[in-house]
């Protein structure tokens, strides 16, 4: 009975914090996310329903982050209020052992890592192959989401277009140019004021209706340009070129599935090929998946220790943001050297778990020591007071004495 009392009290002052440090971590990130989807409604036309979908398909990405961080901040709040109330010394006191205080919270914790576990295996590689080919349904359906303002889009093989702005609701754009090499014999270059963008469908074509403009043609075995003024120029463009290039990106390995990421392994292997993003991002999975149970092991000793008895909100919220960004700091260096080969997959990756398991093993070995419960300290402060009531005695015989 007493072990359901304290788990339904221990979960019941984590969940809270949990679900509200989750909400704030995720739309702290996907802020940058959110205002491109938002200028897309406004300024190409996108239907909301399409843009939810969106939405939908990008947040695995980032909760595959930020569940292990709200998580560490739910311990550090939940558990840092009940220190700061002096309730957890009132468990000690009462004989229930730092151990007793961790097991419900490592329940939840595997719960939370099999989550953590679920989205870094199957969701996210999953949703990042659905949104990259949802993300071309749209380029195709509405061209003028994928041609950019100010810069140059070579999105379609030997051409290059330039486009200065693109009118709301992306069907027409100002200050066209065009530079086409499709011919490996001439070059052209061509500029228009105006543009209308359309698609057919039957033909699977871009068309690009230019006005009010002029075309240079330069032969390559020949110096010099020729010049062609136009009222109207049709410019046709294959979707099919487009679809191309997106087709060959949709196989990388943060699109892959486990078996396709073991498959593709096994083959780069036989042909000799290097295999360590392949490699890197197995290892990177699989160690997301144990980040939960660590968080889980430091957040409870960094509130059983002494000096955590005075925590409060802040506290826990700087607490937090320490360890986070070591983590990824960790991870971040851990990356870096596996990338460069300097370190194999698996310590690069791993690296942020053992430092960060390790950390909060000693800090919890600590917080054993200092329960009250624990034989060793039992004798530790009786001979503090034994040595302690011998000196007062010698005091005061001295002061006899005088």
């Amino acid at each position: 009975m007493k072990r359901r009392i304290l788990f339904r009290y221990l979960i019941s002052e984590i969940i809270p914090p949990f679900f509200l440090g989750l909400l704030a971590f995720t739309s702290v990130l996907l802020i940058g996310r959110i205002l491109r989807l938002i200028e897309l409604v406004v300024t190409r036309g996108v239907p909301i329903l399409q843009i939810l979908k969106l939405f939908s398909l990008i947040l695995p990405t980032f909760l595959e982050m930020t569940v292990p961080m709200a998580f560490l901040l739910a311990i550090l709040l939940g558990l840092g209020r009940m220190s700061n109330d002096q309730e957890l010394l009132a468990m000690k006191a009462s004989g229930i052992s730092p151990a007793q205080i961790l097991w419900p919270v490592a329940i939840l914790a595997f719960v939370i890592a099999l989550a953590t576990f679920f989205l870094t295996m199957f969701a996210r590689p999953v949703a990042n192959f659905a949104l990259k080919k949802e993300l071309y349904n749209i380029a195709k359906s509405r061209i003028g989401t994928a041609l950019k303002e100010k810069v140059f889009n070579d999105d379609f093989p030997k051409i290059l277009i330039y486009v200065e702005e693109i009118v709301p609701p992306g069907n027409t754009a100002q200050g066209v140019l065009i530079v086409d090499k499709r011919d490996q014999i001439r070059e052209d270059i061509i500029l228009g004021k105006v543009a209308r963008i359309s698609t057919e469908e039957e033909t699977n074509t871009l068309g690009l209706r230019l006005f009010d403009g002029s075309i240079y043609e330069r032969e390559k075995n020949r110096p010099g340009f020729s010049q062609t003024r136009f009222n109207i120029y049709d410019f046709k463009l294959d979707l099919d070129d487009l679809i191309g290039p997106i087709q060959q990106k949709e196989s990388g390995p943060k699109e892959m599935t486990v078996s396709e990421l073991l498959s593709s392994i096994e083959k780069k292997q036989r042909e000799g090929a290097k295999t360590i993003a392949e490699r890197m991002e197995l290892q990177q999975r699989i160690s997301f998946g144990f980040v939960p149970l660590l968080f889980c092991l430091l957040g409870v000793a960094l509130t059983l220790v002494p000096r955590s008895s005075r925590a409060n909100r802040s506290w826990g919220f700087m607490l937090c943001l320490f360890w986070l960004v070591a983590y990824y700091a960790l991870l971040s260096l851990g990356k870096a050297l596996g990338d460069k080969n300097i370190l194999h997959p698996i310590p690069a990756l791993w690296l942020p778990n053992v430092v960060v398991g390790g950390i909060g093993a000693h800090f919890f070995r600590h917080a054993l020591r200092d329960s009250p419960l624990t034989f060793p300290r039992v004798l530790d402060r009786a001979a503090e007071s034994v040595a302690q009531g011998w000196a007062e005695l010698r005091r005061s015989l001295h002061r006899r004495h005088n």
